[in-house]
């Protein structure tokens, strides 16, 4: 039960990264339907952006079990959409959305970074 808890708590990013697909997506097709009165191709280019990085979350998520450097960066680049919640610093929750996706791509930078002794082959 220890090395379950010690493995959550070191990889706690990788839940919330997982939990930011499915948001990134969600604010993406939300920013679509939203009429703000700007032209339709922005909001199909945010869509197109957001459904992308969720697609690199995910898929980070899945090779990571493999290659886990691999898997790490592909998660920090697909999280780097939603870092640009900061900038709604006007509406606390999408601040802090972006400050946490910030604290998940340097978290996922750092773990692909990290050199892990290979197995004998």
């Amino acid at each position: 039960m220890e090395a379950v808890v010690e493995g959550i708590r070191r990889n706690w990013w990788v839940l919330v990264a997982g939990a930011m697909a499915a948001m990134q997506a969600i604010f993406g097709f939300g920013n679509l339907v939203e009429d703000d009165g700007g032209p339709l191709y922005g909001g199909l280019i945010a869509l197109g952006v957001t459904v992308f990085g969720a697609a690199l979350i995910i898929g980070g998520i899945v090779i990571r079990k493999e290659n886990r450097a691999k898997g790490s960066a592909l998660i920090g680049v697909g999280v780097l959409p939603s870092t640009l919640g900061i900038a709604f610093f006007w509406f606390p929750p999408a601040a802090l959305y972006g400050i946490l996706a910030v604290f998940v791509a340097v978290n996922a930078f750092k773990d692909a970074s990290i050199k892990r002794a290979s197995s004998p082959a």
